[in-house]
């Protein structure tokens, strides 16, 4: 859009780093603790079935976090851009976290199930 990118926009990306990183971190996580042992554990189907039951375990925290974010600035927007560290804050942040939100579902599991199929080619 046409707002300022000044310091509110740095401390925005550096908010929306750290709670994306986290929720990546959470989700990766989970998969990890939920995934099964043994021979089993190299095979797509059963990566991606694994991911999928973690993912169900995390989203609704995950969601919760982000929601409440973004309806935590609602308020620093309506001074408009005449309170400019505020208002690029919260409309860099409540923007970043609705693409986070593309990140986590898309992006993530593509980089999260690539280890285990490359494990699998390499051991065939």
């Amino acid at each position: 859009g046409d707002f300022t990118f000044d310091k509110g926009g740095f401390a925005a990306f550096i908010m929306l780093s750290g709670i994306t990183v986290n929720a990546g971190i959470y989700l990766v996580s989970e998969y990890l603790h939920t995934r099964p042992s043994g021979a089993s554990r190299h095979r797509p189907d059963t990566a991606v079935r694994t991911y999928i039951k973690a993912f169900d375990r995390k989203i609704v925290p995950i969601s919760l976090t982000i929601l409440s974010t973004i309806l935590g600035l609602v308020p620093f927007l309506f001074d408009g851009p005449k309170e400019v560290f505020w208002f690029a804050f919260a409309i860099g942040t409540i923007a970043g976290m609705a693409f986070s939100i593309l990140a986590l579902i898309l992006f993530l599991p593509v980089f999260a199930l690539k280890k285990s199929t490359i494990k699998k080619t390499k051991t065939n």
